[in-house]
């Protein structure tokens, strides 16, 4: 599932690491679904490699709690592939609990806090790293190590400090500009790019985006007389609601976060507020993309924005698709490109991880279903709705595999090289992956962007306040303080 655009609501870490503590000791005998609670070096004993699950100890049907945030058409495709693998699975039931997105966070702490924690869930990125700290999360090593699990694709790997497999993503997603091909032919203008060579430079891109800005009485930004505070239309809607989402530009422009050995601050760096500053003016100076306030204004979700031709670009996770679907039922002609660059090619990735609680009761059964939910043969319908895309990278260079997962009418003509392709030849892993103070980094630099996208300050002035506090918690290493 995507991450629909938002940024979570996460406990903190004091919360998180008093929950886990005191529903998740060692010497517990509740937690997961139920039974006696594994220290963090425990395992389970073996894992089944056949279709089917081993039997229960008792012989007997066993429940299985999985966890997740989902919207109402991930949630669909979803239990579509639960319903398949109970079929498969006579002796393994699932109760599926959806929450909110803002509100997961918060629910797993709760869980853990009162030993209900599931036998496997869905993780918030930023936090995985967090919990694996804690020591309630499961080695995943043994099994991926010994094939019980297929290989999958380094980029979307979390790996705790001190070396435990948390897990993968269960879905590669990465940041697209996703548009309306009927705004683009009206204005006689060509589609952008689709492949990674041939992506617009920033000032290509915002001259499109200016061609295609127009208020009520159709005059573009760069006219005179043109009124920014009525326009009907905008060129470009930059989603900057969470790092990963901007970060793109800032790698681009040669700063970011954090490099990509989790060795160096980038926050700080000129080329990361340059890249970032000219992502706020879009808004600001430009008047080719929303404001905060404006975008209250315009529908919820992508797919909407831009069949509502309010908006004719927007950059996003390539899940929006599963949002954009129900649209192209109706008539919108969805198209996909790469983003613009500043001076080398750059998306980033993202992708929740899977992840099984030692405190289940039902190892066995939780590895069998974790290897089915991470297995790109039995999730079709996630992958035709639009909102997953493979993790293991045969898909991404087999033909065969690549036009069974992307053969659906929401994945455009274009998909492949500005998608598959892009995928591969421009992905910078988002830092949750690998650097365990992400979740805490994050603390003080979210809030303090709003900032710099509501014009109070510039880039500069907010990375330059806030380093001095990043750079005390990037140096501890800790996830948790």
């Amino acid at each position: 599932m995507g991450s629909n655009g938002k940024w979570f609501k996460a406990a903190s870490a004091s919360v998180l690491a008093a929950a886990v503590l005191a529903g998740c000791s060692s010497n517990s005998n509740e937690g997961g679904s139920g039974g006696d609670s594994a220290s963090s070096s425990d395992k389970p004993a073996s894992a089944s490699t056949s279709t089917e699950a081993s039997a229960s100890p008792s012989g007997g049907v066993v429940t299985l709690k999985y966890v997740d945030w989902a919207t109402d058409e991930e949630r669909k495709s979803q239990q579509k592939s639960f319903d398949a693998f109970m079929e498969k699975h006579k002796n393994i039931k699932i109760d599926y609990q959806s929450v909110a997105y803002d509100e997961f966070g918060a629910k797993l702490t709760a869980m853990a806090a009162s030993k209900t924690l599931p036998d496997i869930s869905a993780m918030l990125e930023p936090q995985a790293l967090r919990w694996a700290e804690s020591g309630i999360l499961m080695d995943l090593s043994k099994y991926y190590d010994d094939g019980t699990i297929s290989p999958k694709m380094e980029s979307n790997k979390f790996v705790s400090p001190d070396g435990k497999l948390l897990g993968y993503s269960v879905a590669n997603e990465i940041i697209v500009l996703h548009y309306n091909k009927q705004l683009f032919d009206d204005a006689g203008i060509p589609y952008p790019p689709a492949e990674t060579e041939k992506a617009w430079t920033w000032d290509q891109f915002l001259e499109v985006a200016r061609k295609l800005t127009l208020d009520k009485n159709g005059k573009h930004p760069n006219e005179p007389g043109f009124d920014k505070n009525n326009i009907v239309q905008y060129g470009v809607d930059i989603n900057h609601s969470a790092d990963f989402l901007w970060t793109p530009f800032a790698i681009s422009n040669g700063g970011g976060e954090v490099s990509q050995d989790g060795k160096e601050l980038l926050i700080h760096k000129p080329e990361t507020a340059e890249a970032v500053q000219k992502v706020a003016d879009l808004a600001l100076k430009e008047f080719v993309s929303p404001t905060p306030a404006q975008a209250q204004g315009l529908p919820g979700d992508v797919g909407q924005k831009l069949a509502s031709k309010k908006v004719a670009m927007a950059t996003s996770g390539q899940w929006e698709l599963v949002n954009i679907g129900p649209q192209v039922e109706k008539g919108l002609r969805n198209g996909v490109g790469v983003l613009p660059i500043f001076k080398k090619p750059a998306t980033t990735n993202t992708g929740l991880p899977l992840v099984i609680y030692n405190t289940t009761k039902h190892p066995d059964e939780a590895i069998e279903l974790y290897k089915w939910l991470m297995d790109p043969n039995q999730n079709q319908a996630n992958f035709d709705s639009g909102v997953w895309m493979p993790t293991e990278l045969s898909w991404y260079t087999d033909p065969a595999l690549i036009e069974k997962w992307t053969a659906s009418k929401v994945h455009p003509p274009e998909y492949k090289t500005a998608v598959v392709d892009y995928a591969l030849k421009a992905t910078y892993p988002t830092p949750w992956f690998f650097l365990p103070t992400y979740s805490r980094l994050g603390e003080v630099l979210n809030p303090a962007m709003d900032q710099v996208w509501l014009g109070e300050k510039t880039a500069e002035q907010v990375f330059q306040e806030i380093y001095p506090k990043m750079k005390e918690i990037f140096d501890s290493g800790k996830a948790n303080p």
